[in-house]
């Protein structure tokens, strides 16, 4: 897998339709040999894809495991990870380094972080959902019709339900715009769902408002021990671009996940917190980790937006306060996923 694969499934291999969210959902059991109905293998790393636009305008990409790696007898995490403004899912999934590419193809490399973790805990099944607004922007996708929140729920249920035969759940994941899609499903439903298992805020959670949000999440976390919190920012307020700031003190991720903690170390009682702090972290963890809010100081006054992707940021947000968490890799070090590219 040392071409690139992000960009040949365009072509004619794939399976596309387009989808209104009206019709039934195929029940049919995978095909022998672990073959998802409906999904395309691509030729260069053998898992199966399926793409589609879910109207009106979510772009949707799945990735799964090989059929040799499918498993229909162990769990399936669903990871849905909204894509960052402006940000392609090519782009996202990322490829090994060629003469000539664009930036873009190496700042994130989901598709690689996604191998790894597949890779290190083989206890369940992880399939990738790509979402990307038609528009390139979550927050300009929402205001551009009416229920659109709804959508977003009525996407992740369709979602859901497309799996339903391989003991799914699902996983909210996102980077810098993409914690819009996540806010926008929470404000689509009275509570948090039952078959959410984890939120993943990597340098998105923007949105943040105790009060409209802050009940539901605390809901949320109480309501199980398997519902897992993670949020990771960097000092924003403090960054430089073109040697000035351009992130107010309390408008970007830096004061939102100062606000988001607190309103859960204050509201979630009975939980033991754990603060620690070294020359270039913040940390706040609760209850083994399942809970954790990483702040990354910036006394440099660098940006760290897409570094906290890049460097294993996607694999941590998904193993974090589980048994795998810090499994051959270092939050924030040295790349681990190259030879999954």
């Amino acid at each position: 897998m040392k071409r690139l694969f992000s960009l040949v499934f365009i072509g004619c291999f794939l399976f596309c339709i387009q989808a209104n969210g009206q019709g039934t959902l195929s029940q049919a059991k995978a095909e022998p040999g672990n073959r998802l109905p409906g999904f395309a293998v691509n030729p260069i790393s053998g898992e199966q894809e399926k793409i589609f636009v879910y109207a009106p305008g979510v772009n949707i990409h799945i990735n799964a495991p090989s059929e040799s790696l499918f498993d229909g007898n162990k769990p399936t995490k669903l990871v849905l990870y909204a894509l960052p403004n402006g940000n392609s899912t090519a782009w996202t999934i990322g490829k090994a380094p060629e003469e000539g590419d664009d930036w873009h193809f190496h700042i994130q490399n989901i598709g690689a972080q996604t191998r790894y973790l597949r890779a290190t805990a083989r206890d369940c099944n992880w399939v990738t959902v790509y979402l990307e607004a038609d528009s390139k922007s979550w927050g300009r996708w929402r205001k551009a019709g009416p229920m659109r929140d709804y959508k977003i729920k009525e996407t992740v249920e369709y979602l859901l339900a497309l799996f339903s035969e391989y003991n799914p759940h699902i996983e909210l994941n996102s980077h810098s715009g993409g914690g819009n899609f996540i806010f926008g499903f929470m404000d689509a439903n009275t509570e948090i769902p039952g078959y959410v298992k984890r939120i993943s805020f990597i340098d998105s959670n923007y949105n943040w408002d105790d009060k409209r949000y802050g009940n539901k999440l605390k809901q949320w976390l109480a309501a199980s021990p398997d519902n897992h919190l993670f949020v990771a920012c960097y000092d924003d307020a403090n960054a430089l671009l073109d040697g000035k700031p351009f992130v107010s003190k309390k408008g970007g991720t830096w004061h939102r996940t100062y606000l988001m903690q607190r309103y859960l170390r204050r509201k979630l009682k009975g939980l033991k917190w754990e603060k620690t702090e070294t020359d270039s972290i913040i940390s706040y963890a609760a209850d083994n980790r399942r809970i954790l809010f990483y702040s990354r100081k910036n006394p440099e006054r660098a940006i760290y937006h897409t570094i906290l992707v890049e460097r294993n940021g996607y694999i941590h947000s998904e193993l974090s306060g589980t048994k795998y968490e810090g499994t051959g890799y270092v939050f924030m070090g040295k790349k681990v996923y190259d030879g999954y590219q």
